[in-house]
């Protein structure tokens, strides 16, 4: 049998992947062939130990890890997308394969010190930069370590990597492991028929009647803002927050508690190892921000500007509810439905009233027109690249005279054997040979509810946001203009820096010139009445103190949990979430939440030590909009720009260069106050 990972004859003219014919079984014999093609072609490379030119050791080198990196990224990407028992066994054996390889890599002296004798010959800046940062690398990977403390941070870096993987199943497995059906319609009573729709729809996947509610967003998010029925919502919301834990309605069946304490304790034994005094002083040493006390002192500055408006917000709230008649004190399951009451008072809003006019093809096409007007691009439908389900949809990007630059693949809607929330990954980078130029290759994947019959998938605004943000990761990808995949697109930009692309694209969601271009009804294909444009406008700092409250509660629990570990007495994860949570939160909380254990960006991702980016990005983002406000929201020339100084420079040259030069200037904290409505205590 042909290996699709392998066998190059079933690719088209572009190389896509072939994922109509990738099977689990073709898995693991890719990658050891893979690993094992490198390693040879490596160990010859470097056999005499001599010097090394660019194109003999960087050129060389890209060839093998290139092919690795795009087998994986179709590997990796199918586990996210179309999770199978048979999948996760070959992935996780293979994930180790891929793990070792990267740590032998990692620490391979001769190629250490092959990279180090580049500097002598005449290399542009990019060049110099890539190799600044492979010998960084090298070195936080511990090449110059002993050999015993090499192989402790070989097997430190594979049981870590085992333990995100396993968190990660878990939650999909605690996310759609319960369910709720519903029998009686008055039980859904409050919530729009589009959101009945999307249960039943879901029930009928099911093969079951009436309706079925399930942890996945959409549903959660359904019965939380909508549903008058108030148990109806404490029982999902229990389930939902006691996901892989040792309480709620499936306590103990995929608790993710083990795995969470094991990497905290891995994570600080790997800082130690390399010679840091704890995990967020090892992360933070290649990120934006200079120093764990940097960090703390942005997330503590904002949250003292930012709580007392919170708290007037949710005062406002509580009170607003006990003269709708409802509670004396607001519960946590009361919160979303109460807001959006609210909203609808202060307003005259919902996003019921809105839904409509957010149709996915619409903001779809929308997205497309803002990104082509402001970048110069073209985006064409292409129907001939194999897919791995019917909703998903492959784009080529091409610039304005018409020549692909790249590709797209759009997967929006939930399924049960999709992870949740919203991602971009890489599919594969650019790269320049003498043969071709390989364009870059994005995955675009979210969790909109699905069409229903005659109805097209409609999103509240807040998706449409999620669609714009991620959409902003793959243009930073798609963008690139460098050559060199180690430092293009997303590749090594600083953590902290590497929301900005997605983050600025939010800011078009909202403003009246972006916004009408594809807000229309999906029916009628009437834009969206000039009221209620204004409404959503007035709208839109509609508790935004609080949300950010929100995030900094998990970016300032995210570094305690890991500055804790380098005590000699570690409290427990849940003690240090319970006692931030008392410090900053201004909402109420169920006393058997368990939100650490399926908060994947920390355990399942990499967001560990770094979940203050997506603020401290948003500081970036806020600032840099701020030039188109001055100078024109659909300014193509400032569009260029943006192009030009930060989504094609990728890596090739530190994240406050490449703001520099689009900004002019440092970034300032007073746009992202703004944005939030913030004003002086």
């Amino acid at each position: 049998m042909s290996n699709p990972l392998l066998d190059t004859s079933l690719l088209g003219e572009d190389r896509l992947p072939r994922f109509d014919l990738l099977k689990p079984e073709h898995v693991l014999p890719a990658i050891r062939q893979l690993i094992g093609a490198y390693q040879s072609g490596l160990d010859t490379l470097l056999q005499n130990d001599r010097d090394l030119n660019w194109d003999e050791l960087v050129e060389r080198e890209l060839d093998w890890t290139d092919r690795i990196a795009q087998a994986w990224s179709q590997v990796s990407h199918l586990s996210n997308v179309k999770d199978s028992d048979a999948l996760r066994a070959v992935y996780r054996e293979a994930m180790v394969l891929i793990t070792q390889q990267q740590n032998e890599r990692a620490q391979n002296e001769r190629l250490y010190r092959a990279y180090r004798r580049l500097g002598g010959e005449k290399l542009d800046q990019k060049q110099q930069r890539l190799i600044e940062l492979e010998l960084r690398d090298f070195e936080r990977s511990g090449v110059t370590l002993n050999d015993k403390k090499k192989q402790r941070y070989r097997e430190l870096t594979e049981e870590m990597t085992q333990l995100s993987n396993r968190f990660s199943e878990n939650v999909l497995d605690a996310t759609y492991g319960w369910f709720k059906r519903i029998d009686d319609e008055n039980q859904l009573r409050g919530l729009p028929k589009n959101e009945k729709n999307l249960l039943r729809n879901l029930a009928e996947k099911q093969h079951e009647t009436g309706w079925l509610i399930d942890l996945s967003y959409p549903s959660y998010f359904a019965v939380m803002t909508y549903a008058d029925d108030r148990a109806l919502r404490e029982t999902v919301h229990h389930a939902y927050v006691t996901r892989a834990s040792d309480r709620g309605p499936n306590a103990g069946e995929w608790d993710n508690r083990p795995a969470m304490m094991r990497l905290l304790s891995l994570r600080q034994e790997l800082a130690g190892l390399l010679g840091f005094s704890d995990y967020p002083d090892y992360a933070i040493a290649v990120r934006m921000a200079e120093s764990a006390e940097q960090v703390r002192q942005f997330l503590e500055g904002l949250l003292v500007r930012a709580r007392p408006a919170a708290e007037r917000q949710f005062a406002e709230l509580s009170e607003f509810a006990r003269e709708q008649g409802g509670p004396d004190a607001l519960q946590v399951w009361d919160v979303a439905y109460w807001s959006e009451k609210l909203r609808r008072q202060n307003y005259a809003i919902s996003q019921e009233e809105l839904q409509p006019y957010f149709a996915v093809p619409q903001v779809l096409d929308g997205l497309l027109d803002i990104a082509g007007r402001l970048f110069g691009l073209r985006f064409s439908d292409d129907a001939s690249p194999p897919l791995w389900h019917r909703d998903v949809r492959y784009l080529t990007v091409s610039d304005s005279a018409g020549k692909a630059i790249g590709g797209l693949y759009l997967d929006l809607y939930a399924r049960s054997d999709k992870r949740g929330g919203a991602w971009m990954d890489v599919c594969r980078s650019r790269r320049r040979t003498a043969q071709r130029v390989q364009t870059p290759i994005a995955f675009l994947c979210c969790n909109f509810s699905p069409p229903s019959a005659g109805q097209p998938s409609l999103l509240n605004f807040r998706d449409v946001e999620t669609l714009f943000h991620e959409f902003g990761h793959c243009l930073h990808h798609v963008l690139t203009e460098v050559d060199w995949p180690p430092i293009n697109g997303i590749s090594n930009v600083e953590w902290d820096a590497v929301e900005l692309p997605s983050q600025i694209m939010e800011n078009w969601c909202l403003e009246r010139e972006s916004l009408l271009r594809f807000a229309r009804h999906y029916r009628t294909e009437k834009p969206m009445p000039d009221p209620l444009y204004r409404k959503l406008w007035r709208s839109r700092n509609f508790q935004k103190a609080m949300q950010l409250v929100r995030q900094l509660e998990f970016a300032i629990v995210d570094m305690e949990l890991h500055l804790e570990q380098a005590k000699p007495r570690p409290r427990p994860p849940q003690e240090i979430m319970d006692a931030v949570r008392a410090r900053v939160a201004v909402a109420p909380s169920h006393s058997e939440d368990r939100f650490l254990n399926a908060f994947s960006h920390l355990f399942g991702g990499g967001y560990a030590a770094g979940y203050y980016s997506y603020l401290w990005a948003e500081q970036l983002a806020a600032d840099a909009f701020e030039r188109f406000r001055d100078e024109g929201l659909m300014n193509a020339s400032i569009g260029a720009s943006l192009r030009r100084e930060i989504l094609a420079a990728g890596a090739s040259r530190p994240a406050l260069e490449s703001f520099v030069a689009f900004r002019g200037r440092s970034p300032s904290i007073e746009p992202l106050l703004a944005s939030y409505d913030i004003r002086d205590v």
